[in-house]
């Protein structure tokens, strides 16, 4: 099945790893404590912000089919629960976590339907709530080096989880030296799917717009609710 940006993104998130068959390393080496003062750091400043914008750049590889995929568009985050991917290319794809379910619509990929799943299945896109929830308990963190984006002196740390369950194998994050914020995201998941995400343009505290994690399903689209499918949850 051919598959454009979007979708690739929203299939693994129907599941976790751990359903996939994934499990963590039986025993992880201990943790670099700089980088976890970091993350910690990133994680206060994402918890603490009221709301962030930010525009996007996505590229997606799959070791499976060879392909290579980039998006843009921007991104919206608000508190802990809502967050809006709003694509520009592809136009009108969108994901959006509105703070009961996570909506994924790609009629780029997948014309004529819109998935409606439980709010933690996008738990791999989540940087405040998710990814960045007690770092230092949930993941090996190691130092990966230090370089510049857009300017920007940043340091790299690889985050590797400890337990089953998570929504992705291992993370890379570039986080702001200065504001500990993310700038750039690698996830590699259980598919072998390495998604990368940067952001530029980041603004903490700014003015939102008023439908950001509003979404409607357009009429004549199918609604695909594996949110009721799974109980309204799944494990996080």
């Amino acid at each position: 099945m051919a598959c454009g940006a979007l979708l690739l993104v929203a299939v693994p998130f129907a599941g976790s790893a751990a359903q996939a068959g994934t499990k963590a390393p039986a025993a992880a080496p201990a943790s670099d404590p700089a980088s976890v003062a970091l993350l910690e750091r990133a994680a206060k400043a994402y918890q603490g912000a009221r709301t962030l914008r930010a525009n996007f750049t996505q590229e997606l590889v799959n070791p499976r089919t060879r392909t290579n995929l980039v998006s843009r568009g921007e991104f919206f985050q608000k508190g802990a629960q809502l967050f809006a991917f709003r694509f520009s290319e592809p136009a009108e794809d969108r994901i959006v976590s509105d703070g009961q379910v996570l909506w994924i619509y790609s009629p780029s990929t997948a014309r004529g339907q819109v998935f409606k799943m439980p709010r933690a299945a996008g738990a791999g896109l989540d940087l405040a709530s998710s990814v960045l929830n007690e770092p230092a308990r949930r993941y090996t963190v190691t130092a990966v080096g230090d370089s510049t984006l857009e300017g920007r002196a940043v340091r790299a740390v690889l985050l590797v989880p400890r337990a089953g369950g998570a929504p992705f194998m291992r993370a890379t994050l570039w986080l702001d030296g200065e504001s500990a914020l993310v700038r750039r995201a690698a996830f590699t998941e259980a598919s072998g799917l390495v998604r990368t995400v940067t952001f530029t343009g980041i603004r903490t505290g700014t003015t939102l717009p008023r439908d950001a994690f509003r979404f409607t399903p357009p009429a004549g689209v199918r609604v695909i609710d594996q949110a009721a499918m799974l109980g309204g949850s799944v494990r996080p």
